[in-house]
């Protein structure tokens, strides 16, 4: 993430249970607003710290939090925090083992962005990288569709995706390009094992020429239906849990 990137404290809003309390349990961002139905104070109190977010929290009632979040699906809960989400890829530790990677390349939606941020949590992934043009920004939706994942999944933006595959090959890793190609092996005939970074990119433009070029390896999903691919989080997630299955074969 570039510096000038860093030193803009964004301000974000998410909602619901899955994204508020684990925000509201961490000590990574500055908490500016939560408000909170009242109806909900009781069944909150034992999942958020009242007495730690004493001067940030708002109880509400229930025709003033809906008139203030008619448009939410809130489940009593909306927090605003601010950022910066992303993190420089230099602190990411190269040298610890098993790592895995995620590399998103020429992905744009936001709902697909926030599956994947959540997908990989779920999964075990150590980082996300992303690039800093011709991708998704980090949104409101995207967090929010993240299902608090974005608290724990550390988010890589980088200039230059070539550059940091090639940092990671220098540090042995091995990487994964997920493209439908001449050469490429099915996904399940892969051995996602040791330290591997995995590359995807968008359903319309795949991964760019010259990131694959720097694959050691390239997978593919073959398709049985008359759809020609599939959604790139849907791929994202058989890849993922299919490295999860064979690590935890080990």
């Amino acid at each position: 993430m570039s510096k000038k990137n860093n030193k803009i404290k964004s301000i974000f809003q998410v909602c619901g249970y899955n994204n508020c309390f684990p925000l509201l349990n961490q000590s990574k961002y500055e908490i500016i607003k939560a408000y909170i139905l009242e109806d909900k104070k009781s069944f909150f109190s034992n999942k958020i710290d009242f007495q730690k977010h004493r001067n940030s929290i708002s109880f509400l009632k229930k025709n003033d939090f809906y008139k203030k979040f008619d448009n939410l699906r809130s489940q009593g809960i909306v927090v605003s925090f601010k950022g910066p989400i992303g993190k420089y890829f230099s602190d990411f530790d190269k040298k610890k083992s098993d790592s895995c990677l995620l590399i998103l390349d020429r992905i744009e939606d936001p709902q697909n962005a926030g599956q994947i941020i959540r997908t990989a949590e779920c999964a075990g992934i150590d980082g996300i990288i992303f690039p800093s043009h011709n991708s998704f920004r980090l949104s409101n939706t995207i967090i929010n569709i993240s299902q608090g994942a974005f608290v724990s999944m550390p988010l890589y933006e980088v200039t230059n995706i070539s550059s940091a595959i090639l940092e990671l090959k220098k540090n042995d890793f091995w990487i994964i390009g997920i493209e439908n190609s001449i050469g490429a092996k099915s996904w399940d005939k892969l051995d996602y094992s040791g330290n591997t970074a995995i590359v995807v990119g968008s359903e319309g433009k795949g991964i760019r020429e010259k990131v694959i070029e720097h694959c050691d390896f390239l997978g593919e999903i073959p398709m049985q239906g008359n759809a020609n691919s599939l959604n790139v989080s849907a791929a994202v997630s058989a890849i993922l849990f299919e490295r999860l299955r064979q690590i935890k074969l080990k």
